[in-house]
């Protein structure tokens, strides 16, 4: 009866250990990220039992079961909001990166904030990795070893000088000859200084004809005077004297020099804009029909809309992610720039990742090494979310009662060779 007893034994053990698995998992079950373990035994078994020639069936018996692996359930957990920027959800196979400067591991875990230096890191602290150059064209250099992000508070988003204004406007063909519409706008020089433009449009003594004179409040304005004309339906006829129509016309171009410096004594280099006065309309059959934004209707002389593109400096009001990683910095002059993209790693053997603290993975020999693939293979990044914990209750429940059983079931064996000992033992009185 001995072999009953160790079969048993290795039953005990190995129920006790599934109802270790069970009681982690209930334990994670509010923990972002984490994936539920799964144990699978294997059979212990007898070579063989007696002798024969191998000419008859083989006479085997059990010798229990053993604990053949434990590993994490790597299938999907819910994707909830936050409400933090900053925490970020994996759909797909893929693991954040983070290191403590030294070790590097690997997480589905995304709650992530900024610290005090602007370095992203996860809750224990470890810095989170990923790609931090970006291109002339504002797109991220995904290459390289990703290094921590980090982000500079303080720097501003560079001004840039207007290069294009516009203006619809109606000029009232009831203005008498000498009367006059003023207006202004503000524009930006290279320094990141407003400076204020004014445009004037007097009524000449010619039918429907205007001429206009810009000025600034400061500096002097060079090619900035010219003349417009309209039609009997109040449309643009010419400018400058070219027909509207003729396809030689061109908008005007307008420079401002001598500007003067600002309150720290940056010189600012001379403004030229475009005045976006002609609309060119580009037709199905391949031709261009030109319109314009400024006509000659009756009423009163007003403006609509203003438009230029230059702006001052920014500062950083706020942080957000793409679905791809690319981390997005939102400034207070309207400008969004990429900062950098979070680097998303994936494994050809995913169980064959080892677990550690602070729901981390360590790549090994059985998960091989760590790479990266182009569009992040697949893993889609969702900011201001958390990947949730895939335990469900029921079915950790159900395991439970499983193993409970089969731990009372082992236990049972051990009692009930016992009992056939000791009436063994009695044999001899």
């Amino acid at each position: 009866m001995l072999p009953t007893f160790y079969s048993a034994l290795t039953g005990l053990r190995a129920h006790a250990t599934g109802l270790n698995v069970v009681g982690n998992n209930l334990a994670n079950i509010n923990t972002a990220g984490f994936k539920r373990g799964t144990i699978n035994f294997s059979q212990l078994m007898v070579n063989q039992v007696g002798n024969n020639n191998g000419a008859v069936n083989p006479m085997q018996f059990g010798l229990g079961t053993r604990t053949e692996s434990i590993s994490p359930a790597f299938f999907q957990g819910a994707i909830s909001r936050s409400g933090n920027n900053t925490n970020l959800a994996l759909q797909g196979e893929g693991f954040f990166q983070v290191s403590d400067g030294t070790d590097i591991a690997y997480t589905r875990a995304g709650n992530f904030t900024f610290d005090r230096n602007g370095e992203l890191k996860s809750s224990n602290g470890w810095a989170v990795l990923g790609y931090t150059q970006v291109d002339a064209d504002g797109n991220v250099v995904r290459s390289g070893t990703p290094a921590p992000l980090t982000i500079d508070f303080e720097e501003p988003s560079p001004p840039r000088a207007t290069q294009t204004v516009r203006y619809i406007t109606n000029l009232s063909s009831e203005t008498e000859t000498g009367g006059d519409f003023q207006t202004n706008i503000d524009i930006w020089d290279d320094t990141g200084q407003k400076r204020r433009l004014n445009l004037t449009f007097t009524k000449d003594e010619a039918v429907n004809a205007w001429s206009y004179q810009f000025t600034t409040d400061e500096g002097t304005v060079v090619d900035g005077t010219g003349t417009v004309t309209f039609d009997a339906q109040g449309r643009l006829a010419t400018l400058n004297g070219v027909d509207i129509n003729d396809p030689a016309i061109t908008n005007p171009t307008i420079n401002v020099t001598g500007l003067p410096a600002d309150a720290e004594g940056n010189t600012p280099g001379d403004l030229s804009f475009n005045w976006d006065l002609v609309e060119f309309i580009s037709q199905p059959d391949g031709t261009i029909t030109n319109d314009s934004y400024l006509t000659n209707f009756s009423g009163f002389s007003t403006n609509g809309t203003f438009f230029q593109d230059g702006f001052g400096s920014g500062d950083l009001n706020r942080i957000e992610f793409m679905q791809d990683g690319t981390m997005l910095g939102f400034f207070s002059n309207g400008e969004t720039h990429a900062l950098g993209a979070v680097a998303v790693a994936n494994f050809n053997n995913r169980e064959g990742l080892r677990q550690i603290d602070s729901n981390f993975y360590e790549a090994t020999a059985a998960s091989g090494e760590a790479f990266f693939a182009e569009n992040n293979g697949g893993t889609v990044i969702f900011g201001g979310a958390l990947e949730s914990s895939n335990v469900d209750i029921a079915d950790e429940f159900t395991d439970l009662i499983i193993h409970q059983r089969g731990y009372q079931s082992n236990s049972k064996s051990v009692t009930t060779a016992d009992q056939i000992l000791q009436e063994i033992l009695g044999l001899k009185r």
